[in-house]
């Protein structure tokens, strides 16, 4: 069997990817190719990545269907930097008897010779060069001679026409130009997007300490150890959904903000800032706490991230169409530590765990079922939400989900 191996971050992976892999099925006539995923590079900053499990989804969307490209995961599990001198040995020791093609972007096959042991890689496997935009192929092939000529192994050029797109550009522009969706798989891009992935916030543990002293001072003692029990438990919900863990925590730091000033300041607060109020808003003002909330997010607390802006507006009543941040927070504010009256806790502090989306419909099922008894407080999205899910769960259930 002739086997391709394309490494690299893959962060994240885009259709050049793709197509770099098909041009060197057909033009060497390979097998299959291996996405190799690389887990900690030698040469690159681990600061500037993602969680390894998201670019290994990513992976897995963008191959889905492509019945000759898979993806080996083998460096994420080894401990320390990974060496392609590592990789190669070990891959040529799972097939003895194949060929490996290890497939290059140009930028490393002119800098191979300073790579760790680039003679133990080209020993096993033969290395396959794609060109980028604005190469010179005479150049290039120059530099596969040379390789020939320092190293045992065969070196070729893919016959590639190349474009310009780099998962570097697409990080920097993904929300600034919509562009980059083009060249982009659609599961791909709807992951970035739900995951949050690439965004021009960040968040860390000073973040959290800063608001946590803000919160304390704004909010009644109660009233502030149920926020530190939402944001923990969001913290670890985002762990477990891979959604980046500090961005939800500060969004349950901040869920409440507005939870502890005047029904009249709520008023005023979105009267003044053209905020909707519906007709059930101003008859019970305490309905407003999340979109005033969301309102001093920018506006006292330096918090600007849209998503978490519209978490925090949505946690008491959810919406149709929740996004992963809303249904971690909308969940988190029921099922935190400190919560012990609404029903079945333990069973959906479980589930929150195995199944967020049957989480989100169980909890709305409660809150609709304790609203029936006071039918006057109904907040009308509230029901379009449980009806919205209600009609995805009908759907699961008629597909066999």
């Amino acid at each position: 069997m002739r086997i391709g191996i394309y490494g690299g971050t893959f962060n994240p992976i885009h259709n050049t990817h793709i197509s770099i892999a098909k041009a060197a099925l057909k033009q060497f006539s390979l097998d299959r190719v291996y996405f190799l995923v690389a887990g900690t590079p030698p040469h690159k900053n681990t600061a500037e990545t993602i969680a390894d499990v998201c670019r290994l989804e990513m992976v897995s969307l963008a191959i889905k269907g492509e019945p000759h490209l898979f993806i080996d995961d083998r460096e994420l599990y080894r401990a320390g930097k990974s060496y392609s001198y590592l990789t190669m040995t070990e891959l040529k020791e799972s097939y003895p008897n194949d060929e490996i093609f290890f497939i290059m972007g140009s930028d490393s096959l002119i800098n191979f010779k300073n790579w760790v042991k680039p003679d133990i890689i080209s020993k096993c496997a033969t290395i396959l060069c794609a060109p980028r935009l604005g190469d010179d192929i005479e150049t290039l092939k120059q530099s596969i001679q040379e390789c020939k000529e320092l190293f045992e192994g065969d070196f070729f050029l893919i016959d590639y026409k190349a474009n310009g797109l780099a998962s570097s550009t697409i990080r920097s522009d993904f929300y600034k130009d919509e562009s980059v969706r083009a060249g982009l798989n659609p599961s791909v891009y709807n992951y970035i997007v739900e995951h949050n992935l690439y965004s021009q916030y960040s968040y860390g543990y000073d973040d959290v300490i800063r608001l946590s002293e803000e919160m304390k001072k704004a909010l009644k003692p109660g009233r502030y150890v149920h926020t530190l029990g939402v944001a923990t438990t969001a913290y670890a919900l985002a762990l477990k959904w891979n959604y980046p863990a500090y961005t939800a925590m500060v969004a349950g730091m901040l869920h409440d903000c507005a939870k502890c000033i005047s029904d009249e300041k709520r008023i005023n607060v979105c009267e003044k800032n053209n905020i909707p109020i519906s007709e059930i808003e101003y008859k019970y003002p305490h309905l407003l706490h999340g979109k005033v909330g969301a309102y001093y997010c920018s506006s006292k607390y330096d918090v600007f991230d849209s998503q978490i802006k519209h978490a925090i507006e949505v946690h008491t009543t959810g919406c149709p169409a929740m996004n992963l941040l809303d249904k971690i927070i909308f969940v988190a504010d029921y099922i935190e530590p400190g919560r012990d009256k609404q029903p079945r806790l333990d069973i959906l502090r479980s589930v929150a765990y195995s199944d967020l989306d049957k989480c989100v419909f169980m909890i709305l099922e409660d809150s609709v079922a304790y609203l029936n008894t006071n039918p006057d407080m109904v907040d009308p999205t509230t029901i379009d939400t449980y009806n919205y899910y209600c009609k995805q769960r009908k759907s699961e259930v008629n597909n066999g989900i």
